[in-house]
Parts: structure tokens; sequence; C-alpha cells
């Protein structure tokens, strides 16, 4: 087993989150002590409360998410705005503080790979610097295809170690798409493929590659 995983995705409001939650829970279910951090989050906190409670651990949201703007944007937008600089410094320190303490971290990044952080710090650059192998979660429905293969792409640049891909959220049985996407997704990427309706539980002895 890895000591955690970095879970990103194809854009915003995709479903990192729920993701990560539901693995959290799946982890704790076979009684691994789980940590969750999300680096930095935009406009609130609200992702950092819902990592907590389900890891069901004893941390403030401060600590889970040590980088925070109120504006929901970009980080760097955001800092720009509030001429608040981003601290690289902080972040790896709580990083550390949770490698030390759980036995399995699950880290949730902000938006896609291509988010800017700092004017010429990426998502993807936190990526490499962690040093976890990466989760990418998607949509089910149409345009997802492109969107998946786009941030596949972007992640491979740098030789990062890529697990899996999760497509999450409502499935729409009008969309002919979402019926297929999983299965061409993996035959063209050849990475793993979890499709995850609504509020679904992970079999983590069914889907081993998401932690080992």
């Amino acid at each position: 087993m890895h000591r955690g995983i970095f879970v990103t995705a194809t854009d915003t409001e995709v479903g990192k989150t729920y993701v990560s939650c539901k693995i959290a829970e799946a982890l704790k279910d076979l009684n691994i002590n789980v940590g969750v951090f999300k680096p930095v989050a935009t406009g609130d906190r609200k992702d950092a409360g819902a990592l907590i409670k389900s890891s069901n651990i004893k941390e403030s949201e401060a600590k889970v998410t040590p980088m925070f703007f109120k504006n929901p944007m970009s980080p760097y937008g955001a800092s720009l705005i509030e001429n608040k600089t981003f601290n690289l410094k902080k972040v790896y320190s709580h990083f550390k503080y949770f490698l030390d303490k759980y036995k399995f971290v699950i880290v949730e990044g902000v938006g896609g790979v291509l988010v800017p952080l700092k004017k010429d710090f990426f998502v993807s650059d936190l990526i490499k610097n962690f040093k976890l192998p990466i989760i990418v979660v998607a949509r089910h429905n149409l345009g997802t295809i492109n969107h998946t293969l786009l941030t596949i792409e972007q992640l491979k640049k740098g030789n990062k170690k890529i697990l899996g891909i999760i497509l999450n959220g409502h499935k729409n049985k009008n969309d002919i798409s979402s019926k297929t996407n999983a299965s061409l997704i993996k035959k063209i990427t050849k990475l793993n493929v979890l499709s995850l309706g609504y509020n679904e539980k992970i079999d983590l002895r069914k889907n081993k590659w998401i932690i080992s």
C-alpha cells in the first residue's frame, strides 16, 4: 500500500471531495488509519469539513486546509485580489504532519491539474512535489473523454504515476455516451477505470488499485 494518493480532476465541481470521502470511508471500514488533506481552498472550507467527517479524524478545518482564500476562484487569482501570498512552506509542513501521523493520506487538489496556485506554479507541480500516485476524477457524461484524455496527457508529461480514473456522479439515462465512456477511456488510456454512481460505496477489495 502507498503512503497516500493525490485526488485530482478534469475540472472543478466534478466530485473530487465526494470521491475522496468515499475512499476515506472505505479505508476506515478496513480499519486503516487514514488522514485527509486539502492544501488549498477558495470560497469556503466546506470540503475540509466533509473530509474530516468521512475520515472521522480530530483535526481542524484550518489544519486540513492550511491555505484559504475568500474569493471563489483560482488560488493565484484570489491571492492577487486579497494581497495574500500562497505559502508553499506552510503547505509542505502540513503535508508532512499528516504523513507522519497517519498510515494513509488522501490529498485532494483544487480544480484541475493546471489551476495556478502561484504565477508559475500549478496543481500539477504540487502533485510532482508531493510524489504521490494519482487518482483522476471525471464526469460520466458527454465531453468527459476529451477532458479526461487532456488531463491524463498533462500528467504524463511529468512521468507521474497515475493509478486510474473514477467517473463519478449521476448517470444521465438520456446521455448514450455515459453508457460507454468508462470502457472507451479504459481502452484508450489502458488505465484502471471505476464507474461510480451517486451514493455508491467504493469496494477497495474489488478495486485494490486505488490503494496498492
